[in-house]
């Protein structure tokens, strides 16, 4: 397993456009087999997984998706 150390951290503008890409998917699609989801992470060279992780992650920290009862990730960043 990867340590914590090896991993890609998030810049601004990858987490911008990962934003963007939340605020244009339902919650139920915050999926790596998301065709949208896969374009940003190869756009991004990241794995899809990874992209749709941030994406729950931005899940965790929003008031409509924590109003209705739903939660993403527990793993969001300062910079989320």
């Amino acid at each position: 397993m990867a340590d914590r150390r090896d991993r890609k951290l998030w810049t601004e503008e990858e987490t911008i456009l990962a934003l963007y890409l939340y605020f244009q998917l339902p919650f139920g699609k915050l999926d790596q087999r998301t065709p949208e989801v896969k374009q940003l992470a190869e756009a991004l060279g990241r794995k899809d997984g990874s992209v749709a992780m941030k994406l729950a992650n931005f899940a965790s920290l929003d008031p409509k998706i924590i109003g209705s009862g739903r939660k993403g990730l527990d793993g969001a960043s300062k910079l989320d």
